[in-house]
Formats: structure tokens, C-alpha cells, sequence
């Protein structure tokens, strides 16, 4: 066996803490640092477990609109991670928590209601947004709501989100 063979042997990779596996991988993704990397994380954890106190209690989803891009791609680096994210979820909520992202058919129902009658897509789509801001305020307060839908909506826009994503 050769010099580096036992070496790597000797590497415990179980050790590694589980959230540093996603943490890093996001960072593969996104030029961002550790601590950012790190806090868009555990913001993600939060938004997934309101999701499935929501889904559970009041069988509603909860959606990720522009302001929760960043949420929703260090939820797509999560999922990448397939022990992490089944761990987590079966450890925190005993199901595994799926990812439905909008089929088109339904964005395009949506695109030809408004085409039909604007003001009721956008009251609906308001009261919507009013029902998910209440359930984030009611569970973690005004500085998560805040930050969320004020700081990293200003943040995390489209553009800069692809500025910041490396070449794969």
C-alpha cells in the first residue's frame, strides 16, 4: 500500500460535521465566506421547518418567492448532499421534506388569470404573500421576517446571485 493510500485510510470522514459537508459545498457554488455560507444555511434550516409546521398545522405551502432565492439555492446544495439532507430531515420532522419547485402548466394558469383579470392574481398573490409573512413573524419575529424579505431581498437579487455563482 502506498504512502498516501494510508493515509487516506486514516481519514474519518464520518466526522466531519454534517453541516460543514453543506456549508463547504454551497462556497463550491457561490463565491461567498464561511460565515455567510454558514448563516444562509441556518436560515434555510428555519425556513424548512416553518414549511413543515405550516404544511402540518394549517396544510398550506409556503413558496419561495425572489427575496428567498438565496434560501432556495442553499436548499438545492442541501438536497446535493443526500445523507445530510435525509438525516436532517427524518432527525427534525421523522419524513423526508420534498422540494416542489412550480410546474410550468400552473405558472402558465396563473399568467393567462392575470392576462383574464390582473387585479384578482395580484390581490390573491398579495394575500398569499401577507398569510407567508405572518407565519414567518408569528414563529421567529420581525428579524427574520426582515431580513428575509428587506436585507436579502436587497441583497440576493437575480443579478447578483449570478454574479457570485462560480463556473461549474
Amino acid at each position: 500500500m502506498s504512502l498516501l493510500a494510508s493515509q487516506l485510510d486514516n481519514i474519518d470522514l464520518t466526522s466531519q460535521d454534517e453541516d460543514e459537508v453543506v456549508i463547504t459545498g454551497f462556497m463550491d457554488r457561490y463565491d461567498v465566506s464561511y460565515p455567510e455560507a454558514k448563516e444562509i444555511f441556518d436560515e434555510t434550516k428555519k425556513f424548512l421547518e416553518l414549511a413543515v409546521e405550516v404544511q402540518d398545522n394549517e396544510g398550506i405551502n409556503l413558496f419561495i418567492d425572489r427575496p428567498l432565492f438565496i434560501i432556495d439555492e442553499m436548499w438545492h446544495t442541501f438536497i446535493l448532499h443526500t445523507k445530510q439532507y435525509i438525516d436532517f430531515c427524518f432527525k427534525n420532522f421523522s419524513k423526508f421534506i420534498h422540494h416542489r419547485p412550480t410546474p410550468k402548466k400552473e405558472k402558465d394558469i396563473v399568467s393567462l388569470r392575470f392576462q383574464e383579470n390582473p387585479s384578482q392574481v395580484i390581490n390573491e398573490t398579495k394575500e398569499k404573500l401577507m398569510l407567508q409573512y405572518s407565519f414567518i413573524y408569528d414563529k421567529y419575529g420581525a428579524e427574520t421576517l426582515m431580513k428575509w424579505y428587506e436585507e436579502w431581498a436587497n441583497k440576493y437579487t437575480p443579478e447578483y446571485l449570478s454574479r457570485i455563482k462560480k463556473a461549474s
